[in-house]
């Protein structure tokens, strides 16, 4: 009995852990995230931002705490679900040691906004999502592209903004095996009239 007990305690209080540790409090904002590498990718992505922002690649956060969790569509790794949707901790994402490579912006959204966002990740969360720039695929995905479908599926009037196309040539029709690319480039939020970096 003595040892049923424990179980069904710990079980309990390893429940109550799991969720406090992912149950942010609403502070009025979301947190995008973004950082630059200086890998042959990183560089290629400069090339189609609609900035002269270094940004190659961007996540989700619900805090701007350092310990915060990130949520991330990676080109190059997989969590223990076999998915591309990344969760991981700030200091992990901002992989870069120079600091000016590692940048947050806060956006003010509703609790409604809030909610949606969480909610819509939570499905993203169990399924198998993987890297591609395909937009006709349901769960292919890529950085910039889970950012703003997340941000429409919160609010699509709000959030809502037209991709960028492109007509391609040379090597990058061979690898795309396309004539013209419309994308979501990985600055596209900075389109956003109140979004502020901090």
């Amino acid at each position: 009995m003595k040892i049923y007990l424990t179980k069904i305690t710990a079980f309990f209080l390893l429940t109550f852990m799991l969720f406090s540790c992912d149950n942010i409090s609403y502070d009025g904002h979301l947190y995008i995230v973004s950082r630059n590498s200086k890998s042959k990718e990183g560089n290629l992505v400069l090339k189609y931002n609609s900035t002269p922002n270094d940004i190659s690649h961007i996540g989700i956060t619900f805090s701007k705490d350092i310990d915060a969790y990130v949520y991330n569509v990676s080109y190059d790794s997989i969590n223990s679900f076999g998915s591309s949707l990344i969760k991981e901790k700030l200091d992990l994402f901002w992989s870069s040691p120079n600091k000016e490579d590692n940048r947050i912006w806060s956006l003010p959204i509703s609790k409604e906004e809030y909610e949606r966002l969480k909610e819509y990740i939570k499905k993203l969360e169990k399924e198998k999502i993987h890297f591609d720039f395909d937009p006709k695929t349901n769960l292919g995905l890529y950085c910039s592209e889970f950012v703003y479908t997340a941000l429409v599926f919160a609010n699509n009037k709000k959030f809502t903004v037209k991709p960028i196309g492109k007509k391609l040539k040379g090597y990058e029709r061979l690898i795309t095996n396309e004539e013209y690319l419309s994308y979501y480039p990985a600055d596209f939020f900075l389109e956003y009239l109140k979004i502020k970096e901090l």
